[in-house]
């Protein structure tokens, strides 16, 4: 599973979870309802950041190069691709 839906799952209990903040702070007359609006703001604005920045880091790590590793010059495959066989007609040392 990807962050993307990690963090889109999050999103209904961190509204409950700011909802019973909120509520607490009602309840002491620190912070009423009614002046509370800019930190459903900003926990709008953070929560769109988290899900674009995970939506980012999954789609960046879907992409594959296309060279991902590259050839050892100790191994078979890079000296047979490299060196030319005897006999290649492609091989202008070869050609009589």
């Amino acid at each position: 599973m990807n962050n993307w839906y990690q963090i889109r799952r999050l999103r209904g209990p961190a509204i409950l979870i700011l909802i019973g903040v909120l509520a607490l702070l009602d309840q002491w007359h620190i912070l009423s309802f009614g002046k509370s609006w800019p930190l459903w703001l900003i926990f709008a604005g953070l929560m769109s950041f988290a899900e674009r920045a995970a939506w980012v880091t999954d789609r960046a790590a879907q992409v594959q190069q296309p060279y991902a590793q590259p050839l050892d010059p100790q191994s078979t495959a890079w000296t047979q691709a490299q060196s030319p066989q005897p006999g290649n007609p492609l091989d202008p040392e070869s050609r009589s």
